[in-house]
């Protein structure tokens, strides 16, 4: 009988948060993608090596994601295709997948050309015939505020303007989907009321500013009585992006819920395991 390696056991509580002793306890690896997840957490981002940092910690959001789009990865094409289609039907309300993303190719942590950094990394996105999608995740956390000048815009404008600048730049469709513990009706009820003032000066500050997720994703998607002014305002500046159609844009916003994420992953390995 052939044995079987078990990562390292250890680790520590620090505040709620688990650190484990080996960062491979810390993912889901799919059988021969070793080297693939450690090549994952060498990689840097403007010269820093923040998933090593962050690899041990069991709060970690690239943790959940390398673990769960790579899965995805490496399932037959066609349950993977499946999976897609469920996914974009939880993300966009039923809505059918677009052939190209449902026959796209995963990447996970890709970095595409940014006009006010060197370089953006994305969470996960899918590249297929004619269409791009970009998946921010988050787990504990909330998006990065503004900060001008060195950033003009919050996370999720920054990724949107990324986004649709590479996707026209090469004839394609943009797509972007926020993943995030809840609907982002009910991140909203951690501040209720919020005022566009409130939300532009708010810190933020871990799980309690969430809220600020979802109402900078409310206000792309469907600003007060159905406005395309705020991403308007957003592509404002970008020749590149000037002449895109905010309307199509806020309807290619799309929410998906880590609940659900999991829930299509783990069908689709089980049916892949139960094919071979």
């Amino acid at each position: 009988m052939t044995s079987v390696k078990r990562p390292g056991v250890g680790g520590r509580s620090v505040s709620g948060t688990y650190i484990y002793g080996d960062y491979r306890r810390n993912h889901a690896i799919w059988p021969g993608q070793e080297d693939q997840l450690e090549k994952f957490i060498g990689q840097t981002y403007k010269g820093h090596h923040l998933k090593s940092e962050a690899a041990l910690s069991s709060h970690s959001e690239d943790a959940l994601t390398w673990s769960c789009f790579n899965c995805l990865k490496q399932i037959r094409a066609e349950i993977r295709q499946n999976a897609l289609e469920e996914l974009w039907e939880l993300a966009y309300d039923g809505a059918p997948i677009p052939a190209g993303a449902k026959r796209g190719s995963i990447f996970i942590g890709k970095q595409y050309p940014d006009s006010t950094h060197p370089e953006t990394e994305v969470d996960a996105s899918i590249e297929g015939p004619g269409v791009l999608v970009f998946i921010e995740a988050k787990l504990y956390s909330t998006i990065s505020q503004a900060d001008p000048p060195a950033r003009p815009y919050n996370q999720l404008g920054r990724k949107l303007r990324v986004g649709l600048r590479e996707a026209l730049t090469s004839q394609r469709e943009f797509f972007f989907i926020v993943l995030d513990l809840a609907p982002p009706q009910m991140l909203r009820k951690l501040k209720p009321g919020a005022s566009l003032d409130s939300a532009r000066t708010a810190g933020a500050h871990g799980f309690t500013s969430k809220w600020l997720t979802a109402y900078w994703f409310d206000r792309y998607k469907r600003a007060r009585g159905g406005s395309t002014s705020p991403l308007r305002e957003l592509l404002n500046g970008d020749p590149a992006v000037a002449h895109a159609d905010p309307a199509q844009l806020a309807r290619n916003l799309g929410w998906l819920t880590w609940a659900d994420l999991f829930k299509i992953v783990l069908r689709a390995v089980i049916a892949d395991r139960s094919a071979r």
